[in-house]
């Protein structure tokens, strides 16, 4: 089962790329650790395309491989903008309790 992100995580990281340029994740703003989660995310959606690197040293969690880096990242273009903002809008809702 894939880790639940919120719209604004997916977001953050989609309006920062485009069907035409090509980006690494390092040169996206955000929290890189985080970034690379989005990216395999958005990559297994098939929103995104791009050379994705797993970690070296086979680290994992319950999702997969790991990435230690993303590059020639880009909005596939057989994406739509009406596309990508459905399979947002179609994450479950993440709800939280907070126990004091």
């Amino acid at each position: 089962m894939s880790r639940p992100f919120s719209r604004a995580q997916l977001t953050a990281v989609l309006s920062q790329l485009s069907e035409t340029d090509v980006k690494t994740v390092s040169e996206l703003s955000g929290n890189r650790e985080r970034n690379l989660l989005v990216i395999r995310e958005l990559f297994r959606q098939g929103l995104i395309s791009g050379v994705l690197i797993d970690d070296p040293f086979g680290a994992a969690d319950d999702d997969g491989p790991l990435l230690y880096s993303a590059e020639r990242l880009r909005v596939r273009r057989r994406q739509g903008a009406a596309a990508v903002e459905e399979v947002i809008d179609a994450q479950p809702a993440v709800w939280a309790a907070l126990v004091v």
